[in-house]
């Protein structure tokens, strides 16, 4: 015991961060916010930083998001990343880690102009799984009158799509449409593309089965963000991928 408190005591940190390690469900690779197993990328890189800040190092745990909160709520893991509000009863939600970016995406010389989602009927569309179930009622609607409609979990099918001209839009968050490799057409041809912002941003939480990790979760995240540091891995993986700013 005298030697543990001669260690916190020489250490620069607290005495806190010799804790057990905490289980981290991570969802499955989506560059730019996971990468490697789930390990590294953007949103993997602001938690594991927030974790390990907050005095628990994160054992990451790559899980489909229904087993991740599957075993969240059983309390076979500690915290999730990657959680909309309201994903799960019985969670402690952070603050907001980060916001994701939905977009209707098209290419820029196509002279699709898009002002309000009833805009999406006159149109072929593509868009992420379960986007009908996320985005709303009044997408929902636009969607069912547009001229084709698909889902797709694979984002470079997406990117193929649009590139390809086999639709003439695509819903996706727009860094993880910038992330992907794809971004040339069957000519090889890199195509220019136009966002148009007609959703709201969404916001990306980490769920805890115990509040008290909840609260010092969230007073790192402060901590995070007010050195410098969060900003500072936003800006790696921006010029990583050669993302958009706006």
């Amino acid at each position: 015991m005298t030697r543990l408190v001669l260690l916190c005591l020489l250490s620069v940190l607290p005495c806190t961060t010799i804790a057990a390690v905490l289980r981290l469900a991570v969802g499955l690779d989506k560059p730019p916010y996971i990468e490697h197993g789930g390990s590294t990328g953007l949103e993997s890189a602001l938690v594991i930083a927030t974790l390990n800040l907050a005095g628990h190092p994160p054992k990451v745990l790559q899980l489909p998001q229904a087993r991740g909160l599957a075993m969240l709520k059983s309390g076979q893991v500690d915290a999730m990343m990657s959680l909309a509000p309201g994903a799960a009863d019985d969670v402690y939600y952070s603050q907001p880690l980060l916001y994701y970016r939905n977009r209707a995406i098209v290419l820029q010389n196509s002279g699709i102009v898009l002002r309000q989602l009833s805009d999406l009927s006159a149109y072929r569309v593509a868009s992420f799984q379960n986007a009908r179930l996320l985005l709303g009622s009044d997408y929902r609607q636009a969607v069912s009158q547009a001229q084709s409609y698909d889902e797709l979990a694979d984002q470079d099918s997406l990117n193929r799509m649009l590139l390809n001209k086999r639709v003439d839009v695509v819903i996706s968050d727009d860094m993880i449409f910038h992330a992907n490799p794809t971004q040339r057409d069957l000519s090889n041809q890199r195509q220019a593309v136009q966002s148009y912002a007609l959703f709201q941003n969404s916001p990306r939480h980490v769920g805890f089965r115990n509040a008290q990790l909840r609260a010092q979760f969230d007073n790192a995240l402060l901590k995070l963000k007010s050195s410098g540091a969060y900003d500072r891995i936003y800006q790696f993986y921006r010029d990583k991928y050669q993302l958009p700013r706006n």
